[in-house]
């Protein structure tokens, strides 16, 4: 490989997944050092200009492999809606790419033990199905930080009472350690805080709305603006009246209306959400048919989610997450 152009070898890693271009970088330190050479330097050594281009942003070679091919691929949607934090690395900028707009949409996360994937032996994540009470809920780590961002999910039962508990709409990203421990999820209702993958406390300021799901049986909304609830020393600091009564309502499941809602008393159907980062706003759709914005203000970053908590024995319900 050393006697391989920077060049050269910036084309031929282009082949790589985002995992195999990080395991180059960890074989060597050409490979996965960050590079700070200054033109002159690197003038000196007769090196391209291209090359120059790539070491005077200190970034790694495999780092290089992984943006080139981002820049080549992605359209001006798609990289509106990656938008880079600071020095991340764009090995995780290309790995969401690919989740985010080529591979298909899963089920990463089940929580609850009421809640298993329709086939296990073809670790197809993209169909769950309930098994009754208490309430469970498959989280798709994809992880939507801006633009534009389009799910549907499948809802399939004979018996009407199952449907009466399904939601399904955005949560704030959490991390594997969600599903170890949790009998019952719901994250209407429990306090996920400590799963987050951000600091808690320094999310997104006042524009907080932790989770937000579409009620399928009633067709209205339901937020819960903040995860972590409020100690009694907390509250007991804060003047009496509006502030603590604000603060007391962060933690509560709140029901919203919204122009176009729309009940889905029936067990087979089809939910699609569009989610816009840009404008901060929820749409839901119901058999492909638009009935409006539900939510609008969210800020910051989401995964889609879907909670099940059936008052029947609903081992028929099979929910299922597409494009």
């Amino acid at each position: 490989m050393e006697t391989f152009t920077d060049d050269t070898v910036v084309a031929l890693a282009s082949f790589l997944s985002p995992r195999d271009m990080l395991n180059l970088a960890l074989t060597c330190k050409r490979f996965g050092d960050k590079h700070g050479l200054d033109k002159k330097q690197s003038a000196a050594r007769g090196e391209s200009t291209r090359e120059v281009r790539q070491k005077t942003e200190n970034i790694s070679l495999m780092e290089v492999v992984a943006r080139t091919v981002l820049h080549t691929e992605w359209t001006d949607e798609e990289r509106n809606a990656l938008p880079r934090n600071g020095d991340e690395s764009w090995f995780g900028i290309y790995q969401d790419f690919l989740k985010l707009f080529h591979h298909p949409l899963q089920f990463d996360k089940l929580v609850g033990r009421s809640i298993n994937y329709v086939d296990h032996s073809s670790k197809d994540k993209t169909r769950v199905r309930s098994t009754g009470s208490p309430a469970s809920t498959a989280i798709c780590s994809n992880i939507m930080r801006s633009g534009k961002h389009y799910v549907s999910f499948q809802v399939n039962d004979e018996d009407p009472a199952s449907n009466f508990g399904i939601t399904c709409g955005v949560m704030r990203p959490t991390t594997k350690g969600i599903t170890k421990g949790l009998t019952k999820c719901n994250p209407l209702h429990d306090d996920l805080s400590r799963f987050s993958l951000k600091d808690y406390e320094m999310l997104y300021g006042d524009n907080n709305v932790d989770c937000c799901l579409f009620n399928t049986f009633m067709g209205c909304g339901l937020i819960r603006e903040r995860w972590k609830k409020w100690e009694d020393s907390e509250l007991l600091a804060m003047n009496e009246g509006r502030e603590r009564l604000l603060s007391k309502m962060q933690n509560q499941c709140n029901p919203i209306q919204w122009e176009g809602q729309e009940p889905s008393p029936t067990t087979n159907f089809k939910i699609g959400l569009l989610l816009d980062l840009t404008k901060g706003t929820l749409d839901v759709y119901k058999n492909d048919r638009r009935l409006g914005s539900m939510k609008s203000g969210l800020v910051g970053e989401y995964c889609w989610v879907v909670s099940v908590a059936s008052l029947s024995d609903a081992a028929q319900l099979l929910v299922s997450i597409g494009r």
